[in-house]
């Protein structure tokens, strides 16, 4: 119990510079950016030139005369008290555009992680299962067509068989759960193959280790070797690579909510760059760098969970 307590606390730890990392960028964003941010916040209407007294006087407001180190300590004062800033475009709060667009990149995310998580593992332990027989052959030519599709070609084709021909899903929106389904199949796929493969190869060497050559002399099958031993310590890598893939798609999948028209976090940040609205594209970015972070660390102290030498330092 103690070993898992100091395993947690170093984990912890170990996040803490990650986290301040991820400000110094986030902010950063900003400064590297091209163009003047209250040249952009004046000329956001298109009918009126502002004059370099407004602008002047506009940067004198943003703070942007300060040092930089003025700047973020006053930048992340704000972020740790919940505000990222105002959009420079609409002036609308860039946390509560994010929160409000959230549960959209939510349920695509957890449909995708679904996906990722039931095909991978069923297909793994089958073609594990079936190894070398013509099931096994068969599967991994499919899994390597299939990894080497782009999401974004997949999803056209998608919108091509499902909608157009077939005309059975939606191309955009919202609105139904139906909405979500190719958008979910699009950022799904690719994973799900990848995780196929993990496990297959992570259960393959486990096969060959001596507790499981032991087991087997004991005259159990090749299918009780895999559920009651080998399968558990063969799923850390596939636990970590789902997690790297859920952070990843909850910090918003933006070619795919471009592509299906979604209304997520991953097109409000596209929404952004295509604006130069860097206080919306330094919001975004801490909000998901942060959440990718900790997703990590939940991965982390799962594995270490499933495989005790982990936390051994084995």
């Amino acid at each position: 119990m103690n070993q898992t307590l100091r395993y947690t606390a170093k984990k912890i730890l170990w996040t803490i510079p990650i986290l301040v990392g991820i400000t110094f960028l986030a902010f950063g964003l900003g400064l590297v950016a091209r163009g003047d941010p209250a040249t952009n916040r004046a000329s956001a209407d298109p009918n009126y030139i502002p004059t370099e007294e407004e602008i002047q006087e506009l940067r004198a407001e943003m703070g942007l005369d300060d040092p930089i180190l003025v700047q973020y300590g006053r930048w992340i004062w704000n972020a740790a008290h919940g505000d990222l800033g105002e959009s420079y475009i609409d002036d609308k709060p860039v946390l509560g555009e994010i929160l409000r667009l959230l549960p959209n990149t939510l349920l695509l995310s957890g449909m995708a992680l679904l996906v990722i998580t039931v095909v991978g593992l069923a297909g793994g332990l089958l073609l594990t299962l079936f190894r070398d027989k013509f099931i096994d052959l068969l599967g991994r030519v499919l899994l390597v067509f299939l990894m080497s599709i782009p999401g974004f070609c997949l999803a056209y084709f998608m919108i091509w068989l499902f909608a157009q021909k077939l005309r059975i899903l939606p191309t955009s929106g919202a609105e139904t759960l139906s909405c979500f389904l190719m958008p979910c199949l699009a950022i799904s796929i690719g994973s799900a193959c990848v995780v196929i493969r993990l496990l297959r190869s992570s259960i393959l060497g486990e096969l060959s280790k001596n507790y499981i050559l032991t087991a087997q002399a004991k005259g159990l099958r090749r299918g009780q070797l895999i559920s009651r031993h080998a399968l558990r310590n063969s799923l850390v890598p596939s636990i970590t690579y789902i997690a790297n893939t859920f952070g990843g798609l909850l910090g918003g999948s933006m070619i795919t909510e471009s592509v299906f028209s979604v209304p997520g976090i991953g097109s409000y940040a596209l929404t952004a760059i295509n604006n130069r609205d860097y206080i919306a594209i330094q919001g975004y970015v801490l909000f998901t760098g942060v959440v990718f972070v900790l997703v990590c660390l939940l991965a982390d102290l799962i594995c270490a969970w499933l495989n005790p030498q982990i936390r051994l330092g084995g």
